[in-house]
């Protein structure tokens, strides 16, 4: 079973494909309308700072937005049980947007002439933050929940239309919220004799 939080963030990037298949079809003196929402790093450099947030959430039509998109969609599918227990509907959300955001951010590394989109440094926060936060809360690394994440991390990176970068800032600022999380539930928990 799929939670809310889970089922909408899957829907909106499901529907960022079909915005982005629009985008790409509407064109305002040959420049299709993609592109002001698609991650340019050139363009945000020069203050088109929202690229930052909506490239999140479009997806470019063709074999790559498409592929994008699946593979995220189905990412949260599978992890959603696991992430639902760890967050409040409200963190689910708030870490999924504030890592993806910063993942963005890290990818203005590749230099400006590079242009990217998706949500995986979102779900590269999410996971991430599940580790940081299991181990605020247990005091203890859960070696199993780290390995799975590093081989799912080092997997998904490759390749050479990845943004590494996004899925490393994602998962960087991923590790911080989970932790900060984790560790005010710990003090919540916490009884004095």
């Amino acid at each position: 079973m799929v939670s809310k939080q889970g089922r909408n963030l899957i829907l909106v990037i499901a529907v960022g494909l079909l915005a982005g298949y629009v985008l790409s079809h509407v064109e305002v003196d040959g420049f299709p309308l993609i592109f002001l929402f698609m991650e340019n790093s050139g363009l945000v450099y020069s203050g088109w700072v929202w690229q930052l947030v909506t490239s999140v959430f479009v997806a470019p039509a063709g074999y790559l937005g498409l592929l994008d998109v699946v593979l995220n969609s189905v990412s949260l599918l599978f992890l959603d049980r696991f992430l639902a227990a760890v967050y409040t509907p409200r963190q689910y959300y708030a870490v999924f947007l504030s890592t993806a955001v910063l993942g963005n951010v890290a990818s203005l590394l590749n230099g400006p002439a590079v242009t990217s989109f998706g949500a995986s440094g979102g779900i590269f926060g999410l996971l991430a933050g599940a580790v940081s936060y299991d181990y605020a809360v247990t005091g203890r690394l859960n070696t199993p929940l780290l390995t799975w994440f590093a081989v799912i991390f080092v997997y998904s990176s490759l390749g050479a239309s990845v943004d590494w970068l996004a899925h490393v800032g994602g998962a960087a600022s991923g590790l911080a919220v989970g932790y900060f999380i984790g560790g005010k539930r710990r003090d919540a928990r916490t009884y004095y004799v």
